[in-house]
């Protein structure tokens, strides 16, 4: 076996988490809240012996974190959705910096063997499950056998764990109570598992959903035995635990996926949600955990705040008064807001600005596998999409949609974002309506009478917009239809609910999208490659030639030219366990990107914006809002503190 040290920053970590257990002696302090509770017994205690405990000395950035002092309550607004109370607590196998490193997180390291067919991973002794309990390996073989691949957690489809060759499920090992191993039949390089975007967590308090696991779903395995219980015994437990649900799908959902969600579930993240709530509840309440598993660099147990409290809002513009008044503690809002609040609030806010992964603003995309050869055989031609970027001035475009805010710019990896490229960023921007023309005209397009372009053939062209509510095309396509009718392209818009927009697009009824469902773009390959390559239905832009990937060629449409050269350097990606070779691999991709430009944008893309109040420290600069990050999760909000 040899250990994965090609990290810097994940090595650092663990030197410094060992050196400080060293020279303190595990000595270690808690908030005085705990202390006055007098119910939890000793700091020491509660933590992970000296040796395994986490020190966190730096933020997300590689920055310095300033030791903090205890109390005070984090107040945000939201919590509604499926997602959102974990982003600021939710604790996974590795965490992520924004230079792209990673490092062990709950697991305390892992390593894998010369062949890369078994992976081992290093549980920290000594943790614990918010409710006290201990956390080992048993908490993963039941996650495994009991919740995963009995796909309670309706997730069974995790590629992290499916040999690719042999499409087996990867045979999970308990070696010791804080040691497991995964093994696959073939080799499962880092790409495809540790890095792998939906791997987040592989374990589950086996002493709280044991009796939630009906035998209707039971997998056969070495640890854990057949419940026995019925569909209806689980749902009636369920009920008595707080979680009322009508079908076992439902209920795995939420216990084993979205278990953030169930007040008083056990976790192993630093905010828990007290016992009672949900996420629909109009106020949700994150309370600390007291059996939290860092410390900072004094030996301070996390998190420094007592608590996080969601307030839902109902009326637009309530979140931004709460923010004024003081009631809130960190807000989104737009780019527009910013200095009108900022102005108002002088030195009581500051601003930090996230980095979007977002490949630019207003993006269109075309159907290359359209039913109609007339259609896809123009959406291929190159001068097409040439034709309809420098179609549209971009600069008024960002004056009637953004107040002038955002910049022309493509389609493109955006500024501070792997692969960014100048050349790139403003590739086909400069408005020209007369060469659009031109080039239209070159793709054996013929203007009709009515001032419009037809198909040489004779047919009527008819470019079809299709767009799903809330996404912004809607205030968007009249602008652009201005502009595709001057140079003479007859446009139509159609709007659907996200359901149904979805099945049009799976079922391949469609023309043209703006702004897609599933962008291109993103933070890069090893975020998830689905966005960059034809691998899966996923993407607009690439549509039914993912199909046929992802379905072995049993349907779709079959890549040829640069889009079938992207899945032979994806599986190259895929297959190898260097780092250096993979971002190579990655900026090939990008290279057969620029050179086509299968999607057009129209403005560089706008940031996420938070403001914060400048009673809360710790809040780094220069973080970057991505899925891979878990967007708000970057920002460690264990060890955020408030201070005057």
């Amino acid at each position: 076996m040899k250990k994965l040290t090609a990290l810097l920053l994940a090595l650092t970590l663990l030197l410094t988490s060992t050196a400080f257990a060293a020279e303190t002696s595990a000595t270690y302090s808690e908030a005085p809240s705990i202390t006055a509770a007098g119910t939890y017994g000793k700091v020491e205690d509660r933590l992970p012996t000296a040796e395994d405990i986490f020190v966190s000395t730096q933020d997300a950035t590689g920055g310095d974190l300033a030791i903090g002092t205890y109390g005070g309550t984090i107040n945000l607004v939201g919590g509604g959705g499926s997602w959102d109370l974990s982003r600021p607590m939710l604790e996974t196998i590795i965490r992520r910096s924004t230079d792209g490193s990673y490092y062990p997180n709950v697991i305390k390291s892992y390593e894998y063997s010369d062949d890369y067919t078994v992976w081992t991973f290093h549980l920290r002794e000594g943790m614990k499950w918010s409710d006290g309990d201990d956390f080992n390996a048993d908490d993963i073989t039941f996650w495994y056998y009991m919740c995963h691949l009995s796909n309670f957690d309706t997730k069974k489809s995790w590629t992290a764990l499916i040999d690719k060759e042999t499409e087996n499920y990867a045979k999970l090992t308990k070696v010791d109570d804080y040691t497991v191993t995964w093994t696959f039949d073939t080799a499962k390089y880092p790409a495809d598992f540790i890095e792998n975007g939906d791997f987040k967590w592989c374990w589950a308090p086996s002493h709280w959903l044991g009796d939630l696991i009906p035998s209707s779903i039971y997998v056969e395995n070495e640890y854990w035995p057949d419940t026995g219980l019925t569909d209806e015994q689980v749902l009636a437990n369920a009920l008595a635990k707080g979680i009322d649900k009508a079908t076992i799908k439902d209920l795995g959902k939420a216990a084993a996926y979205n278990c953030w969600n169930i007040g008083g579930l056990p976790t192993l993240n630093s905010f828990v949600l007290r016992a009672g709530e949900t996420n629909s509840s109009s106020v949700c309440h994150l309370d600390r955990n007291v059996y939290y598993w860092k410390v900072d660099g004094a030996g301070q147990q996390l998190p420094y705040c007592d608590g996080i409290v969601y307030t839902k809002t109902s009326e637009d513009g309530q979140d931004q008064l709460m923010f004024r008044s003081g009631e809130v503690d960190i807000l989104t809002v737009n780019m527009s807001d910013i200095a009108s609040i900022l102005s108002d609030m002088g030195d009581a806010a500051y601003l930090r600005t996230f980095s979007s992964t977002d490949w630019g603003a207003v993006p269109v995309t075309f159907n290359y596998t359209h039913k109609d050869s007339n259609y896809a055989t123009l959406f291929n031609n190159i001068n097409f999409r040439h034709a309809i970027s420098i179609a549209v001035d971009r600069t008024e475009l960002s004056q009637l949609l953004f107040d002038g805010f955002l910049e022309p710019g493509q389609s493109a990896p955006q500024l501070g974002n792997f692969g960014y490229d100048e050349e790139w960023i403003h590739q086909w921007t400069e408005y020209d309506p007369e060469t659009a023309k031109s080039l239209l005209a070159e793709c054996g397009l013929v203007m009709g009478s009515d001032g419009f372009y037809d198909f040489a053939d004779g047919s009527d062209f008819l470019l079809t917009f299709y767009g799903y509510l809330d996404s912004g095309a809607v205030d968007q396509y009249p602008i652009l239809e201005k502009y595709y009718n001057a140079v003479g392209i007859k446009t139509a818009w159609k709007e659907y609910e996200m359901a149904a927009y979805d099945i049009e697009i799976d079922n391949n009824d469609w023309t043209a999208v703006i702004q897609p469902h599933t962008n291109i773009g993103g933070l890069s390959m090893s975020d998830r490659p689905a966005p960059f390559v034809p691998i899966i239905q996923s993407a607009e832009w690439y549509g039914d030639f993912g199909t046929w990937y992802g379905t072995k060629g049993a349907n779709g449409v079959e890549p040829t030219g640069d889009m079938a050269k992207l899945l032979e350097i994806y599986e190259k990606w895929a297959s190898t366990p260097s780092t250096e070779e993979r971002e190579a691999y990655n900026l090939e991709v990008y290279e057969i990107h620029k050179a086509n430009q299968w999607t057009i944008a129209y403005l560089q893309s706008e940031g996420n914006y938070n403001l914060v109040t400048s009673s809360l420290k710790n809040y780094p600069e220069d973080l970057v809002w991505a899925d891979l990050y878990m967007y708000a999760n970057i920002v460690h909000y264990e060890t955020l503190y408030k201070a005057e």
